[in-house]
């Protein structure tokens, strides 16, 4: 699905809903990005907007939503609350935009299955923000996963740990480790083994155990067991206590691929007792190049028809998981995705 596109040669104007911390980095991607003009900044803080807005000069700065939907705009980047999303979809697709969404798709599975008919409906481009995959390790790993140089694929094991960890207040409105952390390694496993049979959680509170009560754990522990009989591993933590780490590990029968982001550089300091080395103290420092690949993607795509990758489709594959993986952990108990989340919408 690709929808309309502006004309040969013409720069897809642009509008970038919510200028909070990704915001304004997707601000400077775009203002730079070839083939593409940002011409409007949207968020509830006029500060915030004109912030994002100012150093780009073909780019205003508005509080007023509806400017983002306007016939002067050709498509639009989604860097809300996540709760938001659906809704912002739907405008979108009403009007005829392609759509760039950061991740997740949604929180609720209804919501999710509203915008992804509204999208398939419009015919409208769309692509939901997993940077991983446009890292250059973590794609050569999954092209190796798909053209055979693993064989069959066995085993699936991802980790991602941040380094500080949420307050309560933060972990109040937040959409929580399943969909702000999970979602990634979900991403991953979906692209290379495909749909998820069950999942079974163990997670705990190390940070605040009122977290327990909001149902969002601050470490987790999820079982996949794929559709074609394959198992994986996923391990999430909101505080590390080091930096910032993610690993991706994929095995089949014909050997194994390896993806490990824990370290800054290749320098490695050796002393008497000890070894040192510097860890990425965050996601961006990390994932700078990828998140800058993923939009110069999607541009890419709409400007010359093709569907950006990954759509909403697996968007909604991901929110699926996501969600079997939270209420495992809520009800301690083996989810099957079919029986408890069927894929197909309600009639």
């Amino acid at each position: 699905m690709s929808g309309p596109r502006p004309p040969a040669g013409a720069d897809l104007r642009i509008a970038l809903v919510g200028a909070g911390f990704m915001g304004a980095f997707h601000a400077d991607t775009l203002a730079r990005l070839p083939g593409a003009s940002l011409t409007l900044v949207v968020d509830a803080s006029h500060e915030a907007a004109t912030r994002a807005a100012t150093p780009h000069p073909h780019a205003r700065a508005s509080t007023t939503l509806d400017d983002a939907f306007a016939d002067d705009v050709d498509a639009v980047v989604l860097a809300t609350p996540a709760a938001t999303h659906p809704a912002l979809i739907e405008r979108a697709a009403a009007q005829g935009q392609a759509i760039f969404c950061e991740k997740p798709l949604a929180t609720d599975l209804t919501e999710a299955r509203r915008a992804r008919r509204a999208v398939h409906a419009a015919g409208v481009a769309f692509q939901v923000g997993f940077q991983r995959r446009y890292d250059r390790g973590i794609a050569r790993l999954l092209a190796a996963a798909r053209d055979g140089s693993l064989g069959t694929l066995e085993t699936f094991r991802s980790t991602t740990f941040d380094p500080y960890g949420p307050d309560y207040a933060t972990m109040r409105t937040a959409a929580g480790i399943f969909h702000d952390t999970l979602s990634h390694d979900v991403d991953l496993a979906l692209a290379t083994f495909g749909p998820v049979a069950d999942v079974f959680t163990r997670g705990t509170s190390v940070l605040d155990p009122r977290f327990t009560e909001l149902g969002k754990p601050d470490t987790i522990g999820v079982s996949l067991r794929f559709a074609n009989g394959a198992i994986g591993t996923i391990d999430a933590r909101l505080r590390s206590g080091y930096g910032y780490e993610t690993g991706l590990e994929i095995a089949g029968s014909r050997g194994k691929g390896v993806v490990r982001d824990d370290r800054i550089d290749g320098f490695t300091l050796h002393h008497e007792g000890r070894t040192e080395t510097a860890f990425v103290p965050w996601f961006l420092e990390r994932f700078e190049t990828a998140y800058r690949a993923e939009l110069e993607g999607f541009v890419d795509a709409v400007r010359h028809g093709r569907p950006p990758e990954p759509g909403i489709d697996h968007a909604l594959e991901v929110l699926r998981v996501c969600l079997a993986a939270e209420r495992s952990y809520l009800e301690d108990a083996r989810v099957a995705l079919e029986a408890t989340l069927p894929e197909a919408d309600p009639s």
